[in-house]
């Protein structure tokens, strides 16, 4: 070994080279092992042989001052930064420049140009320096050949400025910057609370050693969001200004997914700045409408953009109300159940926090197994055995979720940047785990009527069906906002497309066993499980936009067990005439698909989406188009809405329910499907008729109701309907009460 080069620059204190000097002194602080000599060093470099670490995020231009060029934000992730911090051995950055405004009252204006990251660099420490070197390799576009060379100086006192040197067959290009943090980027979390949960804890604060059940290697430590997102090598601010949301309005009792959405817009500070940008916003909320639910991310703000439109990944939601956190207390837990809750209740911050960083499901990027922040407890227990998660889960994210939180491609990182789940980029295709080989103990099938209109919304039905001698257990949220259904499209001209769910659920499994179907037949039906699922509007905008021909595929993963489905092919056809073609310029907006998407809102977020819909209600009399828009209208109007009160924090009803209205607007696609016997439009027919007695029932007309719940077990009991179902529907129509709500259809 060269006296000047060393793996670890530590190790230099036992170096044989040096010998012991009496004429030079050494520091009173010097960090030596206990039984150690003291060694002496060289007079100049003794101040350099201990120092803090390299790693983290560097900042600065090539020239002086830095404005007048290009700007570069260095990573360097070499040594270990923070003591429960894994180093990935990696460097990445991104370049800005910045631009003089044409305003004599704007300075000058950073610019994002782009991403890099050098995979696999070799690390050469010296006696006072750290030599970074590799290959460039850029996220986006096409550039010449580029080699990276990283000169860091370091000393007791001090470390860099870094030195980065591009070079490429034209010449080079050097930076200079200058060491800003030991964390590689940074985000601030902004929060509010809703008065009714404001009782202590509103966030989480978790020492590892709380719950027995734990990894026998884990180190103790105290973590909140910002300290778990510190490890992970995220610099979170928690915004100590706080509002609180006056939630006591009479008669509302939890939240719907559409004034959620409504609530960001109006509560988040940031909405209306420039994105993207390192901002994100949560709310600790009472309840959601469906009550399993313990946290909601949202995807797209209808305002500043939609689905397919930045901003994306801003917002998310905490249920306190939620059973998870019942034995929640403050300060330190007296029992088990308290430090779980506690344990819970950091876990859901966090996992929700992390959809914004871009990130999907473990399972959904075919890691099942991972023990990261992004998996669910439950989930991976299926899989692996009983408290297995938590037995052996170090609180972290895993190294493919940190590789991309630190050094992933800015865009796909950043809040407002690529739509959620495009963060994939470091892992395999999404496409690749489609296909499933062998016999499968359960079958997913896709079924759809195979045509759809020119703007009709496409939905699929989605069925799970036991083929083996024993009873299998399911999840029986089959859309995709719950993580147990990845759906795959192959649009007219070849790109396959994920359809990523606007909104992800983090709840309680809903289980469901699928009984082997018997010889002699006495158990029909409750072999399978259908569930309807909208595709229209998603991650990716509208999936079923252009005539032509589609390709269908899903997986289903939950309870240790993954399934393929068939290949569903359908068309969507043209426009008959020329106004529906013009109509479709404002109809395939993100106003009208996130207003479907939500099932309706009475948001002046989203007052054009509702308008839309009621002009194709009004343009496309007695067609499917009209009467998907007729539900998503009726399912908004009959139902109250509740937002802030202008410049207050006070929720207020500012739409009361018009359930008489809401009949009305459905009444024509009823006639329809009660008239039209095909199988296809079993599911539909069934989910109106229920939707119908709910608003009946508000208006007290339980006569009308109850006998359209008749007539629809009539007619599917024609239609070779299984006998379960039309249980289910006679238990439903026995069930109607004068106190029946809109949340009795779910």
């Amino acid at each position: 070994m060269n006296e000047h080069e060393h793996d670890n620059p530590g190790a230099m204190a036992r170096d044989p080279a040096f010998t012991p000097n009496p004429d030079n002194p050494i520091p009173p602080n010097w960090p030596g092992q206990p039984g150690w000599p003291r060694p002496e060093l060289p007079p100049i470099d003794w101040r350099c042989m201990f120092h803090g670490p390299v790693s983290g995020r560097y900042e600065g231009g090539t020239g002086v001052p830095t404005f007048l060029g290009p700007v570069l934000d260095l990573r360097v992730d070499v040594d270990r930064r923070h003591a429960n911090s894994p180093v990935l051995n990696k460097l990445s950055g991104d370049v800005y420049t910045w631009r003089f405004s044409s305003s004599r009252f704007v300075g000058p204006i950073r610019t994002f140009i782009e991403s890099w990251i050098v995979d696999a660099p070799a690390v050469r420490w010296q006696r006072c320096k750290v030599e970074i070197s590799g290959r460039v390799r850029y996220w986006r576009g096409t550039h010449a050949t580029t080699d990276l060379t990283v000169s860091i100086p370091f000393s007791s006192f001090s470390t860099g400025p870094a030195t980065a040197t591009f070079t490429t067959n034209a010449g080079s290009t050097t930076y200079v910057c200058t060491y800003r943090s030991n964390c590689f980027r940074h985000m601030k979390l902004e929060t509010d609370y809703c008065a009714s949960v404001q009782a202590t804890p509103q966030v989480p604060s978790y020492d590892t050693t709380w719950h027995n059940t734990r990894p026998a290697s884990a180190p103790q430590r105290t973590l909140t969001i910002a300290e778990t997102y510190r490890e992970a090598g995220i610099d979170v601010a928690v915004d100590p200004a706080h509002t609180i949301i006056d939630d006591s309005a009479p008669g509302f009792a939890s939240w719907s997914a559409a004034e959620l959405h409504d609530a960001m817009e109006v509560g988040f500070s940031q909405m209306t700045s420039s994105w993207p940008r390192w901002n994100m916003w949560g709310m600790l909320a009472g309840r959601f409408d469906n009550a399993g639910t313990g946290g909601i991310m949202f995807d797209a703000a209808a305002a500043f953009g939609g689905a397919g439109e930045a901003p994306e990944r801003q917002g998310f939601a905490v249920f306190r109300n939620h059973s998870w956190f019942a034995n929640l207390r403050d300060g330190t837990p007296t029992n088990q159940a308290e430090a779980a809750a506690m344990r819970h209740f950091l876990y859901t911050w966090v996992h929700e926090a992390g959809h914004g960083f871009n990130f999907l499901h473990s399972w959904n990027k075919s890691r099942p197994d991972s023990l990261s922040w992004m998996n669910y407890d439950w989930r991976y227990d299926d899989r692996n055995g009983a408290d297995s998660f938590w037995s052996n889960f170090q609180f972290r994210f895993d190294d493919e979720e940190l590789l991309h939180m630190r050094h992933g491609d800015r865009v796909s990182v950043i809040m407002g940047g690529d739509p959620w789940s495009s963060g994939g980029h470091l892992e395999a295709p999404a496409e690749a785990f489609t296909r499933s080989e062998g016999d499968a103990p359960m079958e997913l099938l896709l079924r759809s009527t195979g045509y759809f209109e020119f703007m009709e919304p496409v939905s699929i039905e989605l069925r799970l069906r036991n083929r083996s001698a024993q009873p299998i257990e399911i999840d029986a949220r089959l859309a995709p906002e719950f993580g147990n259904v990845a759906v795959f499209i192959r649009r007219p001209d070849g790109r396959i497309l994920m359809h990523g769910p606007i909104m992800c659920q983090l709840g309680d499994a809903v289980r469901h066993t699928l009984e082997p179907l018997r010889l002699d037949g006495a158990n029909e039906g409750k072999d399978r499980y259908s569930e309807l699922v909208p595709l229209a509007y998603g991650g990716s905008g509208f999936s079923f936009d252009e005539p032509g021909d589609y390709q269908v595929r899903a997986v289903y993963d939950a309870f240790g067990m993954t399934v393929s489905s068939n290949t569903l092919k359908l068309r969507v056809g043209r426009p008959m005439s020329r106004e529906e073609d013009r109509f479709a310029a404002d109809y395939f907006s993100h106003d009208v698909g996130m207003t479907m998407y939500l099932g309706g809102s009475q948001s002046p977020f989203l007052s054009k989406g509702m308008d839309r819909l009621h002009e194709a209600v009004e343009q496309f009399k007695e067609s499917p188009v009209a009467f998907a828009a007729a539900r998503t209208l009726a399912n908004s109007v009959g139902r109250d809405f509740y937002r802030r009160a202008e410049n207050r924090p006070t929720l207020v009803c500012t739409h009361q329910a018009n359930p008489a209205e809401a009949v009305q607007l459905t009444a024509p696609a009823l006639e329809f499907y009660e008239q039209t016997p095909r199988k296809a439009f079993n599911l539909p027919y069934h989910q109106l008729v229920r939707e119908r007695a709910v608003l009946l029932a508000q208006e007290g007309a339980f006569d009308v109701a109850r006998n359209e719940l008749r007539a629809l077990r009539k007619n599917l009991e024609g239609r070779d309907v299984h006998p379960p179902v039309l249980a289910d529907i006679k238990a439903f129509e026995e069930r109607l009460e004068p106190q029946a709500t809109t949340k009795a259809a779910e």
